[in-house]
């Protein structure tokens, strides 16, 4: 695995339930990225991107790191963020529609072009065993003054073929990913790293042979059970032993496609938004006033 440049640290956020969470670092709430969505050649409409999940459990306070090192903290309220139609675990929000300040943020985005849509699957031969990476919140050392995101390294184990079922019953398309995940680090990227593609992957990714791509979104981590034991290892009820269990984490994350949100960020209504701050943009730029007449 290469080294992660800083661009993959500075894109991930922090979310709480509350500003007093954000000032704790109460172990709570979880993580989110921003991804940028081309609107003129030199500008960009940036996302926050997170789950759904997250966000409708009432952890909607972003908290930034500042360019000087501090943290800035942004609150929202739901009904702030756009859900996937399809309900899917994942959620976005423009600041860019709102009043939040992020110039004097730290922050970097994961690029449209960069992430793994449906045309761009079907031509790379993405197998179980590929090196990805997660950038997130570490709970247990998440940064108090300023956000720190810790990076998880690991590969592809499982390909989405089959639905995972939530808690809430929902079958989410998945990817499962060997990468020692627990809790904090729902709504982190996961980026996948290859070096090079089949001849027909640059033909449609126009020199754009290298990662890392953006995989998907982490929702969660897969757990298994196991009765509650003595301590020379017996199960405290054997004749029963799924009344007294306990819950496991076999270190497997589960992680929504990048194409659900691909499929999310080019809705009509969102697309229907950057044109408008295209437009904006247009109407300020300053216009150069005509040259003198010469003369002769």
């Amino acid at each position: 695995m290469p080294r992660i440049q800083n661009e993959y640290l500075d894109c991930v956020l922090y979310l709480y339930p509350s500003e007093g969470d954000t000032e704790d670092g109460t172990r709570t709430g979880g993580s989110g990225f921003w991804v940028g969505m081309p609107i003129s050649p030199e500008e960009w409409a940036v996302y926050a991107v997170t789950n759904k999940h997250i966000i409708e459990n009432g952890s909607a306070v972003v908290r930034l790191s500042t360019q000087d090192g501090r943290k800035a903290i942004f609150p929202t309220i739901e009904r702030d963020w756009v859900f996937h139609p399809d309900g899917d675990d994942l959620a976005v929000f423009s600041p860019s529609l709102d009043t939040l300040d992020l110039k004097n943020c730290r922050i970097n985005f994961a690029r449209r072009d960069r992430i793994i849509d449906r045309e761009i699957f079907g031509v790379m031969d993405i197998v179980p065993g590929d090196d990805v990476f997660a950038v997130g919140r570490f709970i247990n050392h998440e940064g108090r003054q300023r956000n720190l995101p810790t990076a998880r390294f690991g590969c592809i184990g499982q390909m989405p073929w089959e639905p995972i079922r939530q808690d809430t019953g929902f079958m989410q398309e998945s990817f499962l990913v060997e990468a020692r995940s627990i809790g904090g680090y729902s709504g982190s990227p996961v980026f996948l790293h290859r070096a090079n593609f089949f001849s027909n992957a640059r033909q449609i990714i126009k020199g754009t042979t290298f990662g890392p791509w953006l995989l998907g979104v982490t929702w969660g981590h897969i757990n298994d059970w196991a009765p509650v034991c003595d301590a020379l290892g017996r199960p405290i009820n054997p004749s029963k032993p799924r009344d007294m269990h306990v819950r496991t984490n076999t270190g497997m994350m589960a992680v929504v496609p990048a194409w659900k949100l691909a499929e999310l960020l080019d809705r009509e209504e969102l697309a229907r938004e950057r044109i408008d701050q295209a437009e904006k943009l247009r109407e300020e730029e300053p216009q150069n006033p005509s040259p003198p007449a010469r003369q002769d």
